[in-house]
């Protein structure tokens, strides 16, 4: 039996709507899952007064919202103001917030491109493809890293391809998948700019002739794009 956590604080009538990843939240649990779950979504600019507005007047958490303002306007770390909400949620016990508070220290580590690809990474997961593929084209605009090695930019590229892929543009899908395989030659990748350059043609996968009118094209398209699901790296 999975573990049920009683909310206690009230469902809001307004959201608070995270435009990092276009979703409302209607509760102060909800924003704390989001947290834990989308770390790499959010900054230290994620805390401001907006947010801070909403808890008191919304959540109804004066007191939460009088703890961040005093947070933000001392310069508190990016850890101790999301471990103040999470923590005042009751959702996570305490070493589950142990953990996160390891996660957050975690991406002090690494170096920006790797930041903004686990950022990329959430979004792509989380079905949001048009904010993925500007997080991936941001990476691949900055100067080559040659620390992160010549894998990390192929998982780029795969990426940015399999976001086209989700939106139809397989043209574009196909170029992706191609540079990916010039940084680092994998068959199953190479298989990918394939699929997609025969997409991209009106060819269907593996029949070597052009699609013939289909009664419902649309339909033929989402069977097409059913082939990336589970693609990315």
């Amino acid at each position: 039996m999975g573990a049920v956590s009683i909310c206690k604080y009230k469902r809001t009538k307004t959201p608070f709507f995270v435009e990092q990843a276009g979703v409302n939240l209607y509760s102060l649990e909800e924003l704390s899952y989001f947290l834990y779950h989308n770390i790499c979504l959010v900054d230290r600019q994620f805390f401001d007064e907006r947010l801070c507005r909403w808890i008191q007047e919304e959540a109804g958490s004066r007191e939460l919202a009088a703890r961040l303002r005093s947070g933000i306007s001392s310069g508190t770390n990016f850890q101790n103001l999301v471990l103040t909400v999470v923590g005042a949620s009751g959702v996570f016990p305490g070493r589950e917030l142990s953990e996160l508070g390891e996660r957050i220290r975690g991406l002090v580590t690494l170096q920006e491109q790797e930041r903004l690809k686990l950022r990329a990474d959430e979004l792509l997961n989380g079905r949001n493809e048009w904010a993925a593929a500007e997080e991936y084209r941001h990476i691949l605009k900055m100067h080559q890293n040659s620390r992160l090695g010549m894998g990390f930019y192929a998982a780029v590229w795969n990426n940015l391809g399999v976001c086209y892929a989700r939106q139809f543009l397989f043209r574009e899908a196909a170029d992706c998948f191609e540079t990916s395989y010039e940084y680092r030659p994998d068959e199953e990748v190479r298989e990918q700019a394939e699929l997609a350059g025969q997409l991209s043609e009106g060819v269907l996968p593996g029949a070597g002739k052009k699609c013939p009118d289909c009664a419902d094209p649309q339909k033929k398209l989402l069977q097409w794009e059913r082939e990336y699901r589970g693609q990315q790296r």
